[in-house]
């Protein structure tokens, strides 16, 4: 195991009947849209797709993080640099 993996922040996802996500282990936001949530983990990223989508929770501070909406998608994203652009997200 490689000494990032050791030292990173546990993340748990629970999702309930498709309709709401409970994420830990968030460090940052990237964007909040009705189609799409995209958040900072530890050592990767986690973009979230579906219809009618919202924030119910959030605490940066404790890293948890509750979405609500029909949601189709979810997926890591592990390499991301600064001139990331989320058409990236849909190739």
């Amino acid at each position: 195991m490689s000494k990032n993996v050791e030292n990173s922040t546990k993340s748990n996802l629970t999702l309930e009947n498709r309709q709401s996500l409970s994420i830990t282990g968030i460090k940052k936001i990237r964007t909040t849209e009705p189609a799409q949530v995209v958040a900072d983990l530890d050592n990767c990223t986690i973009v979230v797709n579906g219809n009618n989508l919202s924030i119910e929770n959030l605490s940066v501070k404790e890293g948890n993080l509750d979405i609500v909406g029909s949601i189709t998608s979810i997926r890591y994203v592990t390499s991301i640099n600064k001139r990331w652009s989320f058409k990236n997200i849909f190739r």
